[in-house]
C-alpha cells in the first residue's frame, strides 16, 4: 500500500493530502531508476574486478592446465627432433655410404614451407605465440619424417637389389694385368704430355699390344660407342645404374653398339692408339654421380689386397703419359 503523505496548512491549521502530478511521478520515478542503476552498475564493476564468477575461475584453470600441456608437448617435440637428427646422421654417413650415396642436403632436409603466412589463422589470441611455435615445430618434423621416409625408400630399394648391384659396379680391371708397370698413368694431377702444362687426368692408362682385349667392368647398358671428337678416339661409355658410369677410350676397334645390354668380363672392343694418343694403350676412366673418381679403388674382384698393395706403390712412381 503505497505511504499516504500529509502537508501542515498553516491557514486552516489542518493537514491535508499531498497529491502529486504526474510530472512529479514521472520525476521521482526516473530518479529512483537512476539511482538503482547506478548503484547496480557500481556493485558490478567491484564485484567483476574484484571478484571472480566460478565460470570464471574455471575457465582460468583449464586456461593454466593447457599452457601447461603445451609446455610439456613441446619439450616432447624437441626431444623427437634430436631423435630425427640422429636417424638423418645415421642415414647420410652410414645406410647411403653404404651404397655410395651421395649424403642429402641441409638445403633439402631443411627446406622452408610455401604460402606468405601459413600460421595466419592462429595469430591474435592471447597465447598465439605458443600455438604458433608448436606448429611450427611439427611442421619441421613432419618436413624431416617425409624427407627421411623418401631416403629409406632409395635405400630399401637399393638393398632389395643388392645382387644386381654388386654385378653392377665397376670391380675389375679393364685389361688382364698382373704387371703394374704396365700402367703408364694414374689418376691425378700429371704433365699433360702433349703441352708439358699441369692437368687432371681423371683415369688410369694401360699399355699393352695392339688388338688386346679390353673387358666390360660391371653389368650396365652401352650409352656411347663409336669415335670421339674430344680426343678419346674410339670410345665406349658404358651406364651401369647406382651413379656408374665407365669410360673406356682410344680403342682400335669397338665390339659393341649402343643400347647393347653387357655383363662384367664380356668383351667390348680391343686396345689400340686412336684419338690424343702417343701410344697404344688404354684410357679408363670411373664416374659415380658424373663425378670422376679413381678407379685404383675399384678393382676389389680382381686383384688381392698384397696386389693393390703394388699397385698403390707404383702409383707413386709414375709412368711416361701416353695422353
Amino acid at each position: 500500500m503505497p505511504k499516504i503523505k500529509y502537508h501542515f496548512d498553516s491557514k486552516t491549521l489542518t493537514f491535508k493530502k499531498v497529491k502529486l502530478v504526474w510530472k512529479e511521478k514521472v520525476k521521482r520515478i526516473l530518479a529512483f531508476l537512476l539511482v538503482t542503476g547506478s548503484t547496480a552498475v557500481l556493485i558490478n564493476f567491484v564485484f567483476t574486478s574484484f571478484y571472480k564468477t566460478p565460470k570464471e575461475i574455471n575457465l582460468e584453470e583449464e586456461r593454466e592446465v593447457l599452457l601447461s600441456k603445451y609446455d610439456g608437448l613441446n619439450n616432447r617435440l624437441g626431444e623427437l627432433n634430436l631423435i630425427i637428427d640422429d636417424i638423418q646422421q645415421r642415414d647420410d654417413y652410414f645406410y647411403r655410404s653404404i651404397f655410395e650415396l651421395e649424403p642429402i642436403p641441409p638445403t633439402v632436409r631443411e627446406a622452408g614451407f610455401g604460402g606468405t603466412n601459413r600460421y595466419l589463422d592462429l595469430e591474435g589470441y592471447e597465447n598465439s605465440e605458443v600455438i604458433i611455435g608448436t606448429a611450427k615445430k611439427l611442421d619441421v618434423i613432419s618436413k624431416k619424417i617425409y624427407v627421411q621416409s623418401k631416403s629409406f625408400d632409395t635405400v630399401i630399394e637399393l638393398a632389395r637389389n643388392k645382387e644386381k648391384m654388386i654385378a653392377s659396379i665397376p670391380a675389375i680391371q679393364p685389361v688382364a694385368l698382373k704387371d703394374f708397370t704396365r700402367i703408364s698413368d694414374y689418376f691425378g694431377v700429371r704433365n699433360d704430355p702433349f703441352t708439358g702444362k699441369k692437368r687432371m687426368h681423371y683415369g688410369m692408362d694401360f699399355t699393352g699390344p695392339e688388338g688386346s682385349d679390353i673387358f666390360v667392368t660391371g653389368d650396365g647398358v652401352v650409352i656411347e660407342a663409336g669415335y670421339s671428337i674430344y680426343g678419346y678416339g674410339n670410345r665406349v661409355v658404358i651406364d651401369h645404374g647406382y651413379g656408374y658410369k665407365t669410360i673406356y677410350a682410344h680403342l682400335e676397334k669397338v665390339l659393341v653398339d649402343e643400347g647393347q645390354k653387357v655383363k662384367r668380363g664380356d668383351v667390348l672392343g680391343t686396345l689400340g692408339n686412336t684419338g690424343r694418343s702417343t701410344g697404344a694403350h688404354l684410357h679408363y676412366e670411373i664416374k659415380l654421380n658424373r663425378r670422376p673418381v679413381n678407379p685404383i679403388n675399384y678393382y676389389f674382384n680382381d686383384i688381392s689386397e698384397e696386389e693393390y698393395e703394388l699397385m698403390v706403390e707404383a702409383c707413386s712412381k709414375r709412368r711416361t703419359p701416353m695422353d
